[in-house]
């Protein structure tokens, strides 16, 4: 902690520093298998901040710690110091000039974003680190990120023009050719390089792709005065970037890959040996490991078909990728070479698109497997000759044998560079002491092939303590003169790259240390299934690894953090903090359930599920956020706001006997301003009218003027169907009937359970589920059942099974959305249903809950279908609303925030389009944030039936 004379200091800086032990927990970790709780964290705005906060920690001797997006994997932005997170601000891109092929960017830039910007423009950045949807600018220059096509675009520091740095006295400097700043320390720096000349050309060879630990020595000797070669790869131990000039690249117009299968690792990096005289821009390799993990993943399915992995198995995998010239003649001598089971290629962008995808999700991918022992990052990512992996695997297999591992093998095999990760459990002492052993012979073979023990992630904690061996004592005596003329009072980063004692790959664990074993004491008995993958409460809270994913600027993944750039609002916000207070490093060490920090975790998750399909790991924060909701209510009671909520069907049927008096009651301002104060719910947020004919009423009146020729189905007449939008349900039985279904309600039916679920009422959620299970299970002709709103379907088709109820997975068979029912039948019989020929534009928005369990693709196609439309699917993330959350006062702007991209899509459509969005919270929010009123996909079904 620091003292009240250093707070003191930090306040002067006036910068945005928070003290609180929330956001110290939030950024006590990072990717890595490590955790240090810091004193403070900062997040300044601009350069004067940035510098002035700087400043005031040097003089009061508070440790430095620059970071980004915390995605590194060896501890590189952790510390006990000040954290300075330049990835919430600091995000301007700048000065593009395209005749120079250059443009600025601030140090918080991810480099998708980045990517994104100059596509228009036909050019990008080089280097494609597979965290590019989170990884930031300054991060990469910092580290000296690379990724897959290094034998194309070299390293970031390549691509380096000039740096704007802050140094430890506050003062911003500029390096760069162009730049004769900080004379004194380039001449005497680049005396020093100088006279060790011939020990960095023998330590540095140039057929070593990938970057060394330490600085970068080799790249200021051919260019001498250069400083921003030095600051490139230095992790924040020199200064901090602030912003950087950058060079670009023109995007490839011509690409292909081939992907090549093989039987073992061994016979891939010897056919990796083979095709390096083809000159590939990369040779990536993918282990069984990883693409095994993707088995029953919605996000990779097509990626999986494309690969025919199902089809024809096999152990490894190379994607041989060529750009530009004679990219065909390359992949016919590819093809030529008849190397491994089979090959196949591609030349489509999008199918090529697949694989780098699944490529790039490798990390969640391998440690995302079931169960306490993980592929563990350690000393896994040394770099060796190209030529060289077939020995250095061998070697690698021979550390492992004797300490009882396996593990996985994956990277980019161009460069001489392998991802390997043994399998361990950090749980246990005994397992911590093989990752030791194992990391110390990885680190001596390394050597031994005169190879680099930190290829492209860093030294940070992890190596730290490799880096004199590596570098023997000639070149570790440079690196120290280096860091004292930048850093005299070693206040940035300390204890990283230069070693002090303090870090060990063996320390610092965020399983606790390995002193005897870690287990997390759960404070309640968790009550549901956690059954898609982990079977366990602390499973699945612990299959987040800290990759950062859910930092993505994407749509869908996480919406409240796309909306606030909070770190407490990202799944792997959350599972931190849930996982700190469970670990009692609450503010006040003691009860986790009330701890204020749990509830600022809880509270704004929308429970969206995106997390279940877009984090790799699939860590279900909706599931954690129910049980946590459960345990609490269970011990102090439900409180009346979620009760009332946990039953909207209960408040629909007393709706619906008086629906004139109901809806004027929901406008009258004293009312709604008693809502507000006694309830929370907001007197801004209207709410949905309640309907003059419930829809169970009219379907009992209803006569099907067809002969039924297709058989039965079920509708499933929802709570807000039935009792506030019953012109959703007659446009889908004159659907259904113009198909030739007989349909029928389901007698008796209660309530999903959806909402109680969403408020943490599981026995309320089971009673409700028990009950609705039990009376489809009567049905032994397994009718199917069709569902109009998507939540609704979701407990059915998976959270019944959570809740652990009898019959939930034989009636989940039978469940269906409408959509994808209707869908399938006109992709059997295309003519099924006639369509008249009216032309539409039309726009869909679809549901979260339906994304976490179906590609909502189909959706395209059924619209599609009807003749003479325009149909698009918007790339859109959660609306909002997220059932009542969008309703609670406490909530309401966030739901506004969130919903502001949605909002925005919607108005660049056509002013005729149709937008369609199938669940009852999308609708309400567009309507309320919108002038336009959103149809359900079943009325423009039926609004397009012909004769």
């Amino acid at each position: 902690m620091i003292s009240a004379q250093q707070k003191a200091a930090l306040i002067a800086a006036d910068c945005d520093v928070a003290y609180d032990n929330l956001t110290r927990q939030l950024y006590a970790t990072d990717a890595s298998i490590y955790q240090i709780t810091p004193s403070a964290v900062a997040f300044p705005r601009d350069a004067r901040q940035a510098s002035s906060v700087i400043r005031q920690a040097a003089e009061a001797g508070i440790p430095i710690i620059p970071r980004g997006a915390g995605t590194g994997l060896i501890g590189g932005v952790l510390g006990e110091g000040l954290i300075i997170d330049f990835s919430r601000h600091n995000r301007e891109i700048s000065e593009l000039n395209l005749e120079k092929r250059t443009v600025r960017v601030g140090a918080g830039v991810v480099l998708d974003q980045l990517n994104a910007f100059l596509k228009p423009y036909g050019f990008c950045f080089g280097p494609d680190v597979a965290t590019s949807s989170r990884a930031t600018l300054g991060g990469m220059i910092a580290n000296n990120s690379s990724g897959s096509h290094v034998p194309y675009y070299g390293v970031t520091a390549d691509h380096v023009v000039s740096l704007e740095i802050v140094m430890s006295d506050g003062r911003i400097e500029h390096t760069g050719s162009k730049y004769d700043s900080l004379r004194s320390q380039r001449q005497f720096i680049g005396k020093l390089i100088r006279e060790h000349a011939a020990k960095i050309q023998e330590k540095f060879s140039p057929a070593l792709l990938k970057r060394r630990p330490g600085y970068g020595l080799d790249r200021f000797l051919k260019e001498p005065g250069n400083l921003s070669h030095l600051f490139a790869g230095s992790e924040g131990t020199l200064g901090a970037i602030l912003s950087a000039e950058l060079k670009i690249v023109p995007l490839p117009k011509i690409r292909g890959i081939g992907l090549v299968f093989f039987s073992s690792v061994e016979e891939a990096m010897q056919a990796t040996v083979e095709l390096l005289d083809l000159k590939p821009a990369a040779i990536e390799h993918v282990d069984s490991v990883l693409f095994d993990q993707t088995k029953g993943q919605l996000a990779f399915k097509a990626a999986r078909d494309l690969l025919e992995l199902d089809e024809k198995p096999c152990e490894a995998i190379l994607a041989v990728e060529f750009f530009e010239d004679n990219v065909t003649e390359r992949l016919d001598l590819l093809v030529k070479k008849n190397l491994g089971l089979r090959t196949t290629i591609l030349r489509n962008n999008q199918e090529i698109g697949l694989v780098w995808n699944m490529r790039k999700a490798g990390l969640s991918l391998v440690t995302g497997c079931k169960g306490d022992a993980k592929p563990v990052t350690c000393v896994e990512d040394g770099c060796v000759r190209p030529e060289h992996l077939p020995e250095y695997v061998a070697g690698l297999k021979a550390i492992m044998k004797p300490l009882g591992l396996h593990g996985s093998f994956y990277g980019h095999a161009a460069s001489g560079l392998l991802h390997v990760r043994p399998v361990l459990n950090l749980h246990k002492a005994e397992d911590v002491v093989k990752m030791r052993k194992f990391s110390d012979e990885a680190a001596a073979l390394i050597k031994q092939f005169k190879g680099s023990v930190a290829g492209e992630h860093g030294v940070g904690i992890a190596r730290t303590e490799y880096v004199p061996e590596q570098l023997g004592p000639e070149l570790m005596s440079l690196t120290k003169e280096i860091k004292a003329v930048f850093d005299p009072k070693n206040v940035f980063n300390p204890g990283k790259v230069i070693p002090d004692g303090r870090y060990k790959i063996d320390t610092n664990l965020r399983m606790g240390g390995g002193d005897g074993g870690y287990r997390l004491e759960l404070p309640f008995e968790p009550t549901l299934a956690f059954a898609a993958k982990d079977n366990s409460f602390v499973g699945n809270l612990e299959q987040c690894n800290g990759c950062g994913g859910c930092r993505k600027d994407a749509p869908t993944m996480c919406p409240t953090f796309v909306a606030t750039g909070e770190e407490i609002m990202s799944t792997r916000g959350r599972a931190n903090t849930i996982r700190a207070v469970l670990e009692h490093r609450g503010a006040d060490g003691g009860d986790p359930l009330s701890s204020e920090e749990l509830e600022t975790a809880l509270a704004n998750c929308l429970s969206c599920k995106a997390c279940t399909t877009e984090c790799p790991s699939n860590v279900n924060m909706a599931l954690l956020k129910a049980e946590l909701l459960y345990a609490r209510h269970k011990r102090d009671g439900l409180p009346l706001r979620e009760r009332i909520l946990s039953d909207v069907d209960l408040l629909g049927k007393l709706g619906c006997a008086f629906p004139s008096l109901a809806n004027a009651g929901l406008k009258w301002p004293w009312l709604r301003s008693l809502m507000q104060s006694a309830l929370g719910i907001e007197a801004k947020r209207p709410l949905p009218p309640y309907a003059e004919e419930r829809f169970d009423h009219w379907f009992a009146q209803h006569v099907n003027s067809r002969r039924p020729t297709r058989g039965k189905v079920i509708l499933w007449d929802d709570t807000f169907v039935r009792y506030h939008e019953p012109n959703i349900g007659m446009a889908a039985v004159a659907v259904l009937e113009a198909a030739g279904f007989e349909v029928v309600l389901p007698n008796n039916r209660r309530c999903c359970g959806r909402p109680a679920f969403s408020q943490g009422n599981l026995d309320e959620a089971a009673k409700l589920g028990r009950h609705n299970l039990e009376l489809l299970s009567q049905d032994r002709s397994n009718t199917p059942i069709l569902f109009l709103e998507p939540s609704c379907y979701s407990m059915f088709a998976e959270d019944y099974r959570e809740l652990k109820l009898a019959s939930a997975e034989e009636v989940s068979k039978r469940c269906h959305l409408f959509e994808q029912f209707i869908e399938n039948l006109l992709s059997r019989e295309p003519n099924a249903i006639p369509f008249n020929t009216e032309q539409e534009t039309i726009a869909i928005h679809a549901h979260c809950h339906a994304k976490s369990l179906v590609n909502p693709a189909f959706m395209t196609r059924l619209l599609q279908r009807l003749p003479n439309r325009k149909v698009t699917l918007l790339e859109t993330g959660c609306c909002g609303m997220a059932g009542a959350f969008g309703a609670i006062e406490s909530k309401y702007e966030l739901s506004l925030k969130v919903a502001a991209p949605l909002v925005d899509k919607i108005g660049k459509q056509p002013s005729d389009s149709v937008i369609v969005a199938s669940g009852t919270s999308c609708r309400h929010q567009i309507e309320h944030l919108t002038p336009v009123h959103p149809k359900h996909m079943a009325e423009v079904l039926a609004a397009a039936l012909g004769e």
